[in-house]
Formats: structure tokens, sequence, C-alpha cells
């Protein structure tokens, strides 16, 4: 049982990952990406496929891995979501091209890196660690670490920082922030590449545990809404800790009911959560778009 939530844990670091990369593209452009789960993806199959093809080392790797989600995101929101803004899409159009985008990265990922699941090295000198009779896999602890440690920082920047507080201004009022002189559209670029190289991050993290697929984006993207939703949209470390409970809710379901209706469950707690705690159950405040 202790191994299945372990993995549970695991996976809701990631899921985590993903919940803030919507909270913080929400959050700064009132815009919802549907492609974030994409760059999990992009970072766990690039590092993997460089890892196995090119046998770079780890480090190489995970860099590699995490810079071309970060392209990933640089692609979207300049190809895709600045020029439908400039030619005055609504939000649905918007939201409709990030979708389509994950679908394309998809089929790009399939045709370049093939089908074959990647995997990345385990981080080296990692000791696993010991309470009592239980031993926490070493893998698990650097993931809940990085996790932690990088939405901490994150947090830090949004409120210490005067990029972070342009950014925050934007998801206020974007009419007067562009009065005061910050550009809204530099600064949706930092928050979709922001938001993708956290996600690639987190993919390269569980590739060590779980392999990374070509289809996996969809999987990341339903559990990081979930996790985003139950945060409230408002609040990185609220997100991350609705990766948690995601991650964690998925193993118990998997170990007591059964893993056959587990998507079914999922989206399931998805609708009664839009229904009935729409500013999340972590959240007092109802997240508004400005």
């Amino acid at each position: 049982m202790i191994d299945i939530l372990l993995v549970g844990l695991s996976l809701g670091c990631v899921y985590g990952f993903v919940a803030v990369g919507f909270t913080l593209i929400y959050r700064t452009t009132g815009v919802m990406n549907f492609s974030q789960g994409a760059f999990v993806m992009l970072g766990g199959m690039g590092a993997g496929y460089v890892s196995e093809e090119w046998g770079l080392p780890l480090p190489l790797a995970a860099l590699v891995g995490v810079l071309v989600a970060g392209l990933g995101g640089l692609v979207l929101v300049g190809g895709l979501v600045l020029p439908l803004w400039r030619r005055g899409a609504s939000d649905f159009i918007v939201i409709l091209s990030t979708l389509l985008f994950l679908l394309a990265v998809q089929n790009i990922v399939l045709n370049v890196m093939g089908s074959d699941p990647r995997r990345v090295p385990p981080v080296p000198g990692v000791p696993d660690l010991r309470l009592g009779s239980i031993r926490v896999d070493g893998q698990v602890l650097c993931i809940v670490v990085v996790a932690v440690l990088a939405t901490v920082l994150l947090g830090l920047f949004l409120t210490k920082t005067l990029l972070g507080t342009a950014m925050r201004a934007v998801a206020t009022d974007r009419s007067t922030s562009r009065m005061l002189g910050i550009s809204p559209e530099r600064i949706a670029i930092v928050a979709f590449v922001g938001a993708a190289l956290l996600g690639g991050l987190g993919g390269v993290l569980i590739a060590p545990i779980q392999v990374a697929t070509w289809s996996s984006a969809h999987v990341y993207n339903i559990n990081g809404f979930i996790a985003a939703i139950m945060g409230g949209l408002l609040d990185v470390k609220k997100a991350l800790f609705g990766g948690f409970v995601v991650g964690i809710g998925q193993a118990l379901i998997a170990l007591y009911i059964s893993t056959t209706y587990l998507e079914l469950i999922l989206l399931l707690v998805l609708v009664a959560l839009l229904l009935l705690k729409p500013n999340g159950i972590f959240s007092r405040r109802v997240a508004v778009k400005y």
C-alpha cells in the first residue's frame, strides 16, 4: 500500500506542476491553457529521447527536455495566442487553439520521436529514506522536494519581484496596466513560457518512475485541471496541494476500487467540483477574470 501511495504522491507532484501552470497563465492572461499537459509530455519525451538515442548524460538530457517544453510554450503564445488576440478573437477561440496545439504537438512527437515509451535515468546518489519499517524511494523524495521548492520560488517571484508584480497587475486590469507602461503581450510570453518550463521539469522528474509516452498529455491535462480547480485558480501553492490530493486520490481509487473506472471517477469529481465548489476546495474566493 505504501508503495502505491508513494507513486500517487510522485504523480501528484506532476499534476501539481500542471495545475500551477494552469493557475499562472489564467491569473496573468485570463486564458485557460488546455495544452498544459503537452509540456509535461514534451519534457519527458524530449529528455528520454536524447538520453536513449543520443546517449546524453542525465543533466544534459534533463536540460534538453525542459528547453523543448519551453520552446513549445513560446511557439504556442507567439504563434497562436498573441496573433489571435491581435485579431480580436474571443476567449473561446483562444482556448480552443490551445487544445488544437496539444493535438498537433502529440502528432509531431509521434512522428519525430516514435511511439516507443521513453524513460529517463534516475537521479544518481539519491538515498532511500527509511522511517521504521517504511522505505521511501529516493526518487519520490527528489520529486516532492523539487516540486515544493519550485512552487515556493514561483510564489516569491510573483509577490516579491517587479516582473511578478507586473504579472499580477495585468491579471487585475489589463487596460490600466497598459496605460502604466506594462505590456500584456510580454507578460503573456513570460507566463506561457514559465508554465511550459515548469511542466517540462515535471515531465523530466516523473520519467524515471513512469515512462513518458507521446499520448500522455491528455492524462496530465485532465488531472492537472482538476487540481487547479481544487486550488481555485488563484494561488500556485494551493494548486500544487491540489495536485497532491489528486495523485494520492488516484492511488487510493486504484487500490480499493479499480483502475478500470479511474478516469470516469476523476471526470465525475471534476463535474462535481465545477457544480458545487467553483471557487475551489482550498480557496474562499472565486477566480474572476477582470
